[in-house]
């Protein structure tokens, strides 16, 4: 009966705390989408869960927003249930070991193994989004990943619309190029465990720096962008992003979405890009690399709410 009484009591919580029609622009990296129709931020594993089991209970979509880095959420937003974890942005650190949260910066994880003088997570320095998402992607930069370093998860596994917890050793994360078993099974990261080596804080710290400083230079941080729109194919030799500069592609614009004249590998908002525009310069990208180069990109990119005429695309 407490039991039940405990659950009652957090169901109420949720209720009274989501919102409606919260506009997403300002929670994506690309400043880009229209408002969700419901939006809750988790404080714990029991928040976390409950959001998700009363999406499923209410048969309506539910989407897990983090630092809002490699989505484009459609003009009209998201007709369902946002799960925004930035409130989930705890770190503990023991020995050679963080755990860190699905919600925190990448950065405050880096500058935290900075503090500890552990190594092996500066190749992530500066780069955008949360762990959840960096998890999700197997999020790699600068010949590291976070394959390398994560032992295990907690996380929220969806079976048969029962929501459940779990921990996911190292060898059941599914980690690949860009990938990872989140992108291919109903699992929504809540913690992870990194494990980390003791390293010179002074080595560590300028390699940080220099990573952060790499990014600056290449113009990373001048406009809202997603990162990366597609995948590097290593069958053909060479980065996606030469692949297209070799193509002319550089500065192709349509509307204020343009192919940045810094990293042709990146699509940037010049200012009032529409989600729309956005993805017609996809489009346009593929067909142009289809056409004359014969290779068919992968996207990093995800496509959030109602895409209609593109259900080819369409992720949730």
């Amino acid at each position: 009966m407490m039991g039940m009484n405990r659950m009652g009591i957090q169901k109420n919580s949720f209720m009274n705390h989501f919102k409606m029609n919260v506009l997403l622009a300002p929670y994506t990296t690309y400043k880009i989408g229209g408002p969700a129709s419901y939006f809750f931020e988790p404080k714990n594993l029991d928040d976390f869960k409950l959001s998700i089991g009363w999406a499923l209970q209410q048969d309506i979509p539910y989407f897990v927003l983090g630092g809002g880095s490699n989505i484009l959420v459609h003009d009209s937003g998201y007709r369902g249930l946002v799960v925004y974890t930035g409130e989930l942005n705890r770190l503990d650190i023991r020995g050679n070991n963080i755990t860190a949260e699905c919600g925190l910066a990448v950065d405050r994880l880096v500058d935290g193994s900075l503090t500890h003088g552990l190594s092996g997570i500066e190749f992530a320095a500066g780069l955008p989004g949360t762990i959840g998402g960096a998890l999700f992607m197997n999020a790699r930069a600068y010949e590291g990943s976070f394959s390398n370093i994560t032992e295990q998860v907690l996380a929220v596994r969806i079976e048969k619309r029962n929501v459940n917890d779990v921990v996911l050793k190292k060898e059941e994360l599914g980690f690949s190029y860009k990938n990872s078993v989140f992108q291919l099974q109903e699992i929504y990261v809540y913690s992870a465990l990194f494990s980390l080596v003791p390293g010179s804080k002074d080595k560590i710290r300028k390699e940080i720096k220099a990573n952060r400083s790499r990014r600056r230079e290449n113009g990373q941080y001048d406009f809202p962008n997603a990162g990366c729109i597609f995948k590097n194919d290593y069958r053909i030799g060479i980065p996606t992003g030469k692949l297209l500069e070799e193509l002319g592609l550089k500065g192709k614009r349509i509307g204020d979405a343009e192919v940045y004249e810094k990293h042709a590998n990146f699509i940037i908002n010049r200012g009032n890009a529409a989600a729309e525009d956005v993805y017609r310069l996809i489009k346009f990208i593929e067909g142009e690399v289809k056409k004359k180069r014969g290779i068919a990109l992968k996207r990093e990119i995800n496509l959030i709410g109602n895409w209609p005429g593109f259900r080819d695309d369409y992720i949730k």
